[in-house]
C-alpha cells in the first residue's frame, strides 16, 4: 500500500491563506491518479488560534475516495475527531494504533513530554522493526532545525529512543523544510509559509511493502526564493554578479509555468566600486519576477571602497576559501561560505567604506 504523507500546512481561512488550501487540495486532487486513499497529516495542519475547521472538512468531503489521518500538533493541539463533520477524516488526539498494511502509532503532540515516554506506554503492542511512527516534534540527532523559527525543543524524539523501540520507519512534522537522516523523515509544509521556506513543495509517498520513500510536487500558488549576493570590489564586479545572478535563476529549475508564481527577496552585501550600478543591475536582472513584500533589492550593507590592493587581496582570499580542503567533514556541518567571506571582508577592510 501507498500512503501520502505531509504535515505544516498551518491551514487559517481560505480569505486569509487561499494558497495553504490550494496546496492541500492539490495533494488530495492527486491522489486518485496515483491509486493513494489514504493521506496522514503529521500535526500543525491548521495554525494557531483556528478553531473552525468546517473549510477543512468541505474540502475533505469533496475528496471522500480519500481517508485523511490527523494528528494534534504545538499549533492545533485541540485537533480532536469531534470537532470534524467530514466522515473521512480520523484525527488522533491520544496514541493509537493503526493498521495500515502494517502498524502505525499516531503519536500526538503533548506539551512537556518526549515520543520516547508515550512510547513507552505502547511498546507491549509493537514488533520491533515492523511499526511506523508518526509524530510531531524535533528529532535530536543528525537533522539541523533549518526550517523551524520557534525557540526550544518540541517532544523531542532521541536517537536512543529508535535504538530501544525499534520503529520500521519515522514519519515526523514540525520542520518545515522536507529532510531526511536515517528512517526519520519529514515530509515539510507543502506550501512555503514566508519568504524563508523557498522553492519547490511536495509531499512523501510512502509503500508499506517495502519502506520507499519518494516525493511528488506539490501545484503551489506562490514559490519563495531568497537570493544573497557577497560583493566583492575590483573592475569585473559588474560582470561576476551578472554570471552570479544567471547561474541562481537557472539553479530554481522552473517552466515558463512557474515563473509567475515567484515571490522573491534580493539583497547585496559585502564591498564595491559602483552601488549604484549593483543596485541597477539586480534591479533589472530579477525585474521579471514579483518581489516579497514588493521591496526593491537591498543593498544597506554593501559599502564602496576602491582601494585596490585590498581588492586584490579581497579575491585572493575568496580563491583560498573557495578551494578549502574539509576532508571528512560532512557537508550540513561546514560553515556558511558567505559567512565566512563576510567576515574576512570586515578584517580586510576594517570596516572602511561608505
Amino acid at each position: 500500500m501507498k500512503i501520502a504523507v505531509t504535515a505544516d500546512v498551518h491551514l487559517t481561512t481560505r480569505e486569509d491563506n487561499p494558497e495553504r488550501f490550494n496546496a492541500l487540495a492539490n495533494i488530495l486532487g492527486s491522489l486518485a491518479d496515483l491509486e493513494i486513499h489514504h493521506l496522514i497529516i503529521a500535526g500543525d495542519l491548521f495554525n494557531k488560534d483556528i478553531s473552525n475547521y468546517s473549510q477543512f472538512d468541505k474540502l475533505c468531503e469533496q475528496h471522500d475516495q480519500v481517508t485523511v489521518h490527523l494528528i494534534p500538533g504545538n499549533h492545533d493541539p485541540s485537533v480532536e475527531a469531534s470537532r470534524f463533520t467530514a466522515g473521512n477524516v480520523s484525527a488522533y488526539n491520544k496514541p493509537t494504533r493503526v493498521d495500515l498494511d502494517g502498524t502505525f502509532l499516531f503519536v500526538p503532540y503533548q506539551l512537556g513530554t518526549s515520543m520516547g515516554e508515550v512510547i513507552a506506554t505502547e511498546v507491549e503492542n509493537l514488533e520491533p522493526g515492523k511499526w511506523i511512527l508518526v509524530g510531531h516534534g524535533d528529532y535530536c540527532r543528525g537533522i539541523r532545525q533549518a526550517g523551524s523559527d520557534e525557540q526550544g525543543t518540541y517532544m523531542p524524539l532521541f536517537r536512543s529512543d529508535i535504538d530501544r523501540y525499534k520503529p520500521r520507519d519515522v514519519l515526523l512534522g514540525h520542520i518545515h523544510i522536507h529532510s531526511t537522516e536515517g528512517k526519520v523523515h519529514y515530509p515539510g509544509s507543502p506550501c512555503g509559509l514566508d519568504i524563508g521556506e523557498v522553492g519547490r513543495r511536495n509531499f512523501l509517498i510512502y509503500d508499506t511493502e517495502n519502506s520507499a520513500i519518494s516525493t511528488h510536487p506539490v501545484n503551489t500558488d506562490v514559490l519563495f526564493f531568497q537570493e544573497s549576493f557577497m560583493i566583492i570590489p575590483g573592475d569585473d564586479e559588474l560582470s561576476r554578479l551578472k554570471q552570479e545572478i544567471e547561474q541562481r535563476i537557472g539553479s530554481w529549475e522552473l517552466d515558463e509555468s512557474e515563473l509567475g508564481r515567484v515571490r522573491l527577496r534580493v539583497r547585496a552585501r559585502g564591498f564595491c566600486n559602483d552601488k549604484q550600478a549593483i543596485a541597477d543591475l539586480l534591479k533589472e536582472s530579477f525585474g521579471d519576477f514579483a518581489h516579497y513584500k514588493d521591496a526593491d533589492p537591498d543593498v544597506s550593507e554593501l559599502s564602496v571602497n576602491n582601494n585596490n590592493e585590498l581588492g586584490f587581496i579581497a579575491k585572493r582570499v575568496e580563491e583560498e576559501i573557495a578551494n578549502m580542503d574539509w576532508g571528512s567533514c560532512p557537508v550540513e556541518d561546514r560553515p556558511d561560505h558567505d559567512k565566512i567571506m563576510d567576515q574576512a571582508l570586515q578584517v580586510i577592510y576594517g570596516g572602511g567604506g561608505s
